[in-house]
């Protein structure tokens, strides 16, 4: 008989990136038949803290939060998360951590959401400064 369930099928990924730079994470979400594992109204978001610790935002928190929901399921498997340089230099190197959730839209139910993924976001500090 079973004693434990599992139902986190979230995968831990941890991120290193550059203070000042680009970033560019792409997810490549398809079922087992290679379609898309998503709808174009299913809506994603990307949320980096400071800690994990707290379940509100507090002022020394640094949130990035992105939503796609322009994504076609009928062209591409795959959702893009990016912030652009002058966002990403706001951002003091340190460690933080992040996730990435999938809200779907069954119509008459609202939403169902899922953390896809997970873990510590690392910005290593950039050396040369850029206007």
């Amino acid at each position: 008989m079973a004693t434990t369930i599992n139902l986190d099928t979230s995968q831990r990924v941890d991120i290193i990136c550059k203070r000042g730079d680009t970033f560019d994470l792409r997810l490549t979400l398809t079922t087992s038949s290679g379609a898309a594992a998503f709808t174009a109204d299913d809506i994603f978001l990307m949320q980096v803290r400071d800690s994990d610790l707290n379940d509100s935002a507090t002022a020394a928190d640094i949130t990035l939060a992105t939503t796609v929901n322009s994504v076609d399921p009928t062209t591409q498997t795959y959702v893009d998360f990016s912030f652009d340089s002058a966002t990403m230099k706001g951002i003091p190197s340190g460690l933080y951590v992040y996730d990435i959730e999938q809200q779907a839209y069954d119509g008459a139910t609202g939403p169902t959401v899922s953390t896809l993924i997970y873990g510590t976001l690392k910005v290593n500090e950039d050396v040369s400064i850029t206007a």
